[in-house]
């Protein structure tokens, strides 16, 4: 629904802008790439070309595959933020201790500011930062201020700082100021299923590859002080229905949302086949983007038409926020590659 909405506005700004016969360049950024590609699937003769950043969507994968590889991925990022901030390992423990007690012992899960309830699983959410270049050090600076009081060894005593809680809240609020977000997520990678979505980063989180790693209380009951707790990423899961306030009056829609299978394909692969050598394009990839699997992105490239049409600048210098960091050398490297004026790599 997200997507084919895209297709419509995008069909009625072409027209308002170049006319009946117009052809229109687009950029899509994560998401929007998503949507561009179905456009592209079936209005390619009105597109001129197409920009992506972090954006070329997993279109031959399914969702399960998608989430296997995300989480993978996560597993890395995870490693990286410990391993620039070790001193983390213990603070991230002393927090996941303390909201066990509250939730097991007290009965009383850790009440956020606007109604919400601060658990263990959504407290590891907090990893969906972990996908920004300045990410892993957002995420350790949000640590930093988490503590009111902390007696060592007594995590029941201690008291997690209201500035703690209410930059939690701001950091996942878009989960609620967007509930669209929750709804749908998963339904922009059923292209042609035959079953709904059914929470499949659930499913996926509890499979033996994962269900170990991403065991919170299983790193906190480790003697070893460098096992650490993995965070999750920006996966969305059925139970953010009870611990996020605003998104409780919609968990019966999220349900039947769940389960639907929807009738229309996201992608008609075949029209995509080769396009780029009619449509040219070039895309930013994240050589370990956590929302945009990078092996995925260059297998559509090479349905699109291979590298001599769909030209990648695949990097490590970037993360899934290149756009937004570096505006204007993204925008200026992709369409001097489209333009056949620059080759990346040299």
């Amino acid at each position: 629904m997200f997507i084919l909405c895209f297709i419509l506005c995008s069909q009625a700004i072409r027209h308002a802008l170049c006319g009946a016969m117009g052809k229109i360049t687009l950029l899509g950024q994560s998401f929007g790439g998503f949507c561009m590609l179905s456009y592209l699937s079936r209005y390619s003769t009105h597109m001129a070309k197409g920009f992506f950043t972090c954006g070329l969507a997993p279109i031959t994968k399914n969702c399960q595959e998608l989430y296997t590889a995300t989480y993978r991925r996560m597993l890395v990022r995870n490693r990286r933020f410990y391993r620039r901030y070790p001193e983390d390992i213990l603070k991230v423990k002393g927090i996941i201790a303390h909201l066990h007690w509250h939730t097991t012992v007290k009965s009383s899960p850790v009440m956020l500011p606007r109604g919400g309830f601060l658990t263990v699983r959504r407290f590891l959410q907090l990893g969906h930062m972990l996908g920004g270049g300045s990410g892993i050090d957002s995420l350790h600076n949000l640590l930093a201020d988490a503590w009111f009081v902390y007696v060592e060894g007594k995590p029941a005593e201690s008291i997690l700082s209201e500035a703690f809680l209410h930059a939690i809240e701001t950091e996942q609020d878009s989960f609620e100021y967007a509930p669209i977000y929750w709804l749908m997520h998963e339904s922009i990678y059923m292209n042609k299923a035959t079953i709904g979505s059914q929470w499949t980063a659930e499913q996926v989180l509890t499979q033996p590859e994962f269900k170990d790693v991403f065991d919170a209380h299983q790193a906190l009951a480790s003697d070893d002080p460098t096992t650490y707790v993995n965070f999750t990423g920006e996966m969305v899961y059925s139970w953010m229905g009870e611990d996020y306030a605003r998104l409780r009056p919609l968990q019966k829609v999220a349900a039947v949302l769940a389960e639907k299978v929807w009738d229309r394909s996201l992608y008609d692969l075949e029209a995509l086949k080769d396009v780029a050598k009619t449509v040219p394009c070039s895309a930013l990839v994240s050589y370990d983007d956590v929302y945009v699997e990078r092996t995925f992105s260059e297998e559509t490239a090479e349905l699109l038409g291979g590298e001599d049409y769909c030209k990648l600048w695949v990097t490590n210098e970037f993360q899934h926020s290149g756009l937004r960091d570096d505006p204007s050398r993204v925008l200026e490297t992709l369409f001097k590659m489209a333009n056949n004026e620059m080759t990346v790599p040299s």
